[in-house]
């Protein structure tokens, strides 16, 4: 764990020992990762192993440097009692959700997206095998995959704990982000907490946890990073006055760079870049009106619009608008004889509902009451423009292509991440109550007994699961899924196929012919397999699949007749090249819950994959059609082709 402790050292000791805002530590350490990569890039440049060696360089130098240059002010450092309330506001919560989240260990069930990353980017050394791309989103690996081997060493088994510690980190990193920006902001201690508390109980995918959904891909340090770099850019719209251009240029470029960056961490992150441009720029005109800045971004704004609206809709538009009622999030409606589309990320038990509109009421208050304020936090309206800047490109025509048109409709849904609802909130409830906290006679007004009770209320909500009939609702918490235990969902963690990996690659060892060619087993076990052995399971995880009725029909097309005769049979293995068939002895029942309060896959999909045609497969059959068994291990029978199919 060396690599993973000096990355960590080296940004805190030169912030701590130089007095440097936790926004600058964030973008050294977070985006040095991203920055050496890129080092691969130049013409014969190192590969990614000595790119992350001169890392390490550079980050012993850099704790040298601050244990060695006048260490007696390490003395005057600590005894500063300024140090205090950044440790306990930022430091604290961010320290405290890692480590209790690290130590219960990440929930990796198939099949979810988290088990994709565990499976598909922690089985192997990515330092010798990915090559980035320097402009697209379109890499094997983004550079957050290649820093977790870095700094982990993910060897070629997986390891739950290692995968448990990188999700503690990005869980740290992305708390401390939001922390400091919030403390930042309102300078108070109770409201980063409270931050840290919206982030755990509302952060994920429908009623996801992060922690159980994004924790192990690139979307946390990807904002973790954009945060950071965003810093600047809202510390200048809190002053009074206008910054000067050369400031506001500085603070906009460090953004503009720091989301790139993290936009190849994960896609996602440049929607977020985009619309804190846009909220920013908007709040600098109302702070500081400028007719000139206003024709200038009127203009470039309408281009914008005018380029979008001239691309063709998604292909898959149609497909998502034809999904049944309850699950539909793609609607309609007519102005004048024209059909618009509208987006709402509103499945039976997604949990956007209560902060997304939460944010947009506080929203409203604030733009309501914006010119009576006395001193007006300009980053606090900034924030305040956000979730409804969501809203429109949801549902405002011309303005929504950006969902219809460059997004895929069901990953949309990923635009409420660029609301900061966890940090928005607070900040706009602060200012709100900095307005409301006395009447006019002296007296806690009624306007701030009813903006604590929305604050409550919204944290019950999302913190206690409610049902209705006996069926989870809209509001249904995350916070069973933060309490599940591992031992839970270790019949669909991979835990009880990985010992079939040492077996299949001695068969690759010892049988070269086996490269390129297919393996036959249920989806489950092609998905833990996967490209850690040489062959290529026949099917694997598939989004599209996430019911056990279309499994047989969609991953084993026709093997079921097949069945029927020894020569169908072997036309079907031969016509899906398959030289290997691996098959699970007994099923064990398994009921996920996380699947029965999302409707993401069918709750009991990992067990009913015992009812697959391929399962009824005996030895006798498999022999006559060229098969023998070779080895039983952990419940599973292995079958390796006699003589091997023309190639």
């Amino acid at each position: 764990m060396a690599p993973l402790l000096l990355a960590i050292a080296a940004p805190l000791l030169w912030g701590w020992r130089w007095r440097r805002p936790t926004w600058q530590v964030l973008v050294l350490g977070v985006g040095s990762w991203a920055a050496v990569s890129w080092l691969t890039l130049l013409p014969a440049g190192p590969s990614l192993r000595q790119s992350y060696g001169l890392l390490v360089v550079l980050d012993l130098l850099v704790v040298a440097a601050a244990l060695v240059v006048r260490p007696r002010r390490w003395r005057q450092r600590l005894a500063d009692r300024a140090l205090g309330r950044p440790l306990l506001a930022v430091v604290a919560p961010a320290l405290l959700c890692a480590v209790a989240l690290g130590w219960r260990g990440v929930i990796m069930e198939f099949p979810s997206d988290g088990f994709v990353y565990y499976a598909t980017y922690f089985g192997s050394d990515l330092l010798e095998t990915v090559r980035l791309d320097p402009l697209r989103y379109s890499a094997p690996a983004n550079w957050f995959f290649t820093a977790a081997s870095y700094l982990f060493g993910f060897p070629e088994a997986l390891e739950p704990e290692r995968a448990s510690l990188l999700a503690a980190l990005n869980t740290f990193l992305v708390m401390l982000a939001s922390c400091q920006l919030s403390l930042r902001l309102t300078s108070k201690v109770a409201l980063c907490w409270l931050t840290a508390l919206l982030f755990l109980l509302g952060m994920g995918h429908q009623n996801f946890s992060f922690f159980h959904q994004i924790a192990l891909n690139g979307t946390l340090p990807g904002l973790a990073l954009v945060l950071a770099a965003a810093t600047p850019v809202l510390g200048l719209l809190q002053r009074p006055g206008w910054p000067g251009g050369h400031q506001l240029g500085q603070a906009t470029a460090v953004l503009v760079v720091g989301g790139y960056f993290a936009y190849h961490a994960h896609g996602v992150t440049a929607f977020l870049t985009g619309n804190l441009l846009i909220a920013a720029a908007a709040a600098s005109l109302v702070l500081w009106p400028s007719r000139q800045r206003l024709l200038v971004s009127a203009a470039g704004a309408g281009l914008i619009l005018l380029a979008l609206n001239r691309l063709p809709w998604h292909p898959r538009l149609e497909s998502f608008y034809a999904w049944p009622e309850t699950m539909r999030f793609v609607h309609d409606y007519r102005v004048l004889g024209h059909r618009f589309f509208y987006f709402w990320p509103s499945l039976p038990v997604a949990t956007w509902e209560p902060v997304f509109l939460v944010a947009l009421a506080f929203s409203g208050v604030c733009l309501w009451l914006w010119r009576s304020w006395r001193q007006p936090p300009g980053a606090v309206l900034a924030l305040a423009l956000l979730a409804p800047l969501v809203l429109l490109e949801w549902w405002a025509p011309f303005a929504n292509d950006l969902v219809f048109k460059l997004i895929e409709p069901d990953s949309a849904y990923r635009l409420v991440w660029t609301s900061l609802f966890w940090i928005s909130i607070p900040a706009m409830a602060w200012a709100l109550d900095q307005r409301w906290r006395l009447n006019s006679q002296g007296r806690p007004s009624r306007a701030r007994g009813v903006l604590m009770a929305t604050m409550a209320g919204l944290i019950a909500v999302l913190a206690f699961p409610l049902e209705i009939r006996g069926r989870p609702n809209a509001f249904v918490s995350k916070v069973p899924h933060l309490l599940t235990p591992l031992e839970e969902v270790r019949q669909a963690d991979g835990v009880t196929i990985e010992p079939i990996l040492g077996p299949l690659r001695e068969l690759c060892e010892r049988e070269p012919l086996l490269k390129g060619r297919t393996l036959l087993s249920d989806p489950y076990v092609g998905a833990v397999v996967g490209t850690r052995q040489c062959l290529a399971p026949v099917a694997a995880r598939d989004i599209t699949k996430l019911a056990a009725s279309s499994v047989e029909s969609g991953q084993y097309p026709g093997l079921r007749r097949a069945l029927g005769s020894p020569a169908a049979l072997r036309t079907w293995l031969d016509g899906n090249r398959v030289d290997l068939v691996v098959l699970r002895e007994a099923y064990t029942p398994y009921v996920s819950r996380i699947a029965q309060a999302s409707n993401h896959w069918q709750p009991d999909l990992v067990a009913s994959y015992a009812d697959l045609s391929l399962n009824s497969l005996t030895t006798a059959q498999l022999e006559r059609v060229g098969f023998r068994l070779v080895r039983r291990e952990q419940g599973m029978r292995i079958y390796l082709k006699t003589r091997a199919g023309p190639r």
